[in-house]
């Protein structure tokens, strides 16, 4: 009975190390010399904090959309792709969620944020992109989605899910104009009009260690995050929305309630990056952290 118990708790220490590893054990893999990461954002929104983090002191704060390019010799990868073009010129395409976009200090709404006129001050072409990693389909991270009906869209399968027909309570942050051109036409067989790749787990895109893709539900049913492991630059963890402010994920701050599907799930999330960061000594890239967003090199500089 004894030896029963132990083997029982070796296999279940084994198992919970995996899960909070997951694809971490791929970064022995060496990454290809020539990799490049560009950092871009759809513009700022202003928002208030307390939607950010449970309980932050009443009060609007202006944050970053960002969203990031990877060129690596197998294609060009971009995960996430901001705000949908739209509201540049018709913020009302967004209704109500358009107040976000009113303060004319943030620029949200200047032809330049446009994501066709980004890539190509960098030097890439919309026809370019190879893969479009969603780390979830919130009307600020896949608004532009259907720029790219040649790329192959990566994403877990219960987020395409839910984001077609969210769970009651969450479904305002999804834009459906953003998602419903990803459908195929009338008759289809197939319910996708482009490539996919649909996940339920982790995935190392290119097979040496470069690109991890890490399912991390918590945020949304479907969220997911990436390892980047530049050659030169070392790791690079891009959160999406697993963590949206530094203080979230370093004093396990959650954010309100409409924004936390799985409140335990996005504590595990935390874990995970602060295991990327202790073990491997990763840079933490989130997706509307102001105070960092103003540090990293913005394209059309890149890291190596």
């Amino acid at each position: 009975m004894k030896m029963k118990f132990k083997l029982k708790t070796l296999l279940l220490a084994a198992a919970t190390a995996f899960s909070l590893t997951g694809l971490a054990v791929g970064a022995k893999a060496e990454s290809p010399q020539g990799m490049k990461l560009y950092v871009f954002s759809s513009g700022w929104l202003n928002i208030e904090k307390s939607a950010l983090q449970a309980g932050a002191a009443p009060g609007k704060i202006d944050v970053p959309v960002s969203f990031f390019l990877i060129h690596h010799p197998k294609g060009n990868v971009l995960f996430d792709c901001g705000n949908n073009d739209k509201v540049i010129t018709d913020p009302t395409y967004w209704g109500p969620l358009a107040a976000m976009l009113e303060n004319p200090a943030n620029h949200s709404r200047s032809p330049d944020v446009a994501i066709d006129a980004q890539l190509e001050k960098a030097g890439y072409k919309v026809s370019d992109i190879n893969y479009v990693i969603l780390g979830h389909m919130h009307l600020d991270h896949a608004g532009n989605v259907a720029k790219f009906p040649g790329a192959t869209l990566v994403y877990q399968r219960d987020e395409i899910i839910n984001a077609l027909w969210p769970k009651p309570g969450f479904a305002g942050p999804y834009m459906a104009g953003d998602l419903t051109p990803l459908r195929s036409k009338a008759g289809a067989i197939m319910p996708a009009r482009q490539k996919v790749i649909e996940l339920n787990g982790d995935l190392d895109l290119f097979g040496d260690g470069s690109i991890l893709i890490h399912r991390s539900v918590g945020h949304t049913p479907g969220s997911q995050q990436a390892v980047v492991h530049m050659p030169k630059s070392g790791a690079f963890v891009l959160t999406s929305d697993a963590s949206y402010l530094p203080e979230n994920f370093e004093k396990d701050l959650l954010p309100s309630v409409s924004l936390a599907y799985d409140p335990a799930g996005i504590m595990q999330g935390y874990q995970w990056i602060k295991y990327m960061r202790d073990s491997e000594g990763a840079k933490i890239f989130m997706a509307h952290d102001a105070e960092g967003y103003k540090t990293r090199k913005h394209s059309p500089e890149y890291y190596e």
